[in-house]
């Protein structure tokens, strides 16, 4: 029988988003005021103003554990809390990976207003990054229990994998000579980028390769132009490259792989981690707008759509939360499945061939 009282991480997580909500608003109505902080009430405003992200974070995790936990199926984080621990702390280098690929290559987002000195950041960052893989799998496994689950369609596994990946490379092309940087926007680099972007998917398909082999082509070739375009524009690859590249490694390894699911007709476990990173990247942007310690965007190829925006992020961008959970899946997947090779079974298998964490 359902209890009628929620859980307390339910309840805590709520309090703790309506704590933090009402002292950012406490410090967005005082920054006109160029002294500072004066008191207890300002200074606690303002260290939740700049610590924000982080712990919206928290809340929304105990939030939705205890909606989980209130349900007939149960919590994951209660049921496998190895598997859980697992993703918080592999969600910090997967995230670091991409502010790598970012700050080195592509210069698509920047951080303002930070704490001064790495020491007075790295709890925050800890925090916050590691949050985000359990946020978005919480909120597909919450999608998947609302009956996205049950979403079938067989036969659609090569289109699935090649269509996206030719819709990305086209448009990547068509924005080149416009608004590539220095030689990639010449005739040269146009030529060069479809080379790397469609020409070892292009091969792979001429030899009749399986769709595996030649996910992990696509895969390949649009993570190396992610890195060698040097320019925001990379971001059209960098967020799905990693899916190509990975998943045919995990259906080679036997761990849960978006392909097999594909081949075997079943689209819910993919399309609920949609759901759960469109859901995130709206909360994130939300919480990161009036945030002192926040993130903006620098993506110039969308030419006048730049300039309308959600919040901070154009609202074109937000298709990039769609794959982006798929992609932190998939390396969740294959960090556990390597350590399993190694004889470390650190996480608990997952119940069902349509379970997210």
């Amino acid at each position: 029988m359902r209890r009628l009282i929620p859980p307390v991480t339910f309840i805590v997580g709520v309090l703790l988003i309506a704590a933090c909500e009402t002292l950012l608003y406490v410090d967005v109505s005082r920054r006109d005021d160029s002294v500072g902080p004066i008191d207890t009430l300002g200074y606690a405003a303002r260290w939740v103003a700049v610590n924000m992200t982080a712990l919206c974070w928290v809340g929304y995790l105990l939030t939705l554990d205890g909606l989980l936990a209130w349900t007939r199926s149960g919590s994951p984080i209660r049921l496998r809390p190895n598997r859980f621990v697992v993703a918080w702390l592999t969600s910090v280098p997967v995230w670091c990976y991409f502010d790598w690929v970012n700050f080195y290559f592509l210069d698509a987002w920047r951080y303002e207003g930070l704490p001064e000195g790495f020491s007075r950041r790295v709890v925050g960052y800890l925090i916050a990054f590691a949050a985000i893989s359990p946020g978005m799998f919480l909120a597909a496994e919450a999608a998947q229990r609302l009956g996205v689950r049950r979403l079938r369609r067989p036969g659609l596994a090569w289109a699935l994998t090649l269509g996206p990946a030719a819709v990305i490379t086209v448009i990547t092309l068509a924005l080149l000579p416009a608004f590539g940087r220095g030689a990639m926007g010449e005739t040269r680099g146009v030529i060069a980028s479809g080379l790397l972007l469609a020409g070892p998917a292009i091969a792979c398909l001429i030899r009749r390769q399986s769709l595996l082999v030649v996910s992990g082509a696509i895969g390949l070739g649009f993570s190396a132009w992610s890195v060698l375009a040097q320019q925001p524009l990379g971001c059209m690859t960098l967020w799905v490259g990693l899916i190509y590249l990975i998943d045919p490694i995990n259906a080679k390894l036997g761990a849960p792989s978006i392909l097999r699911d594909w081949q075997a007709g079943r689209l819910g476990r993919t399309a609920s981690l949609m759901i759960g990173g469109l859901v995130c990247g709206l909360l994130w942007e939300f919480w990161n707008y009036w945030a002192i310690a926040k993130w903006t965007y620098h993506l110039p190829f969308l030419g006048g759509w730049e300039s309308l925006r959600y919040f901070e992020m154009p609202v074109l961008g937000l298709l990039g939360f769609l794959p982006f959970a798929v992609e932190c899946w998939v390396v969740l997947n294959l960090i556990i499945a390597v350590l399993e090779r190694c004889r470390l079974r650190v996480a608990e298998a997952l119940p069902d061939d349509q379970a997210v964490m």
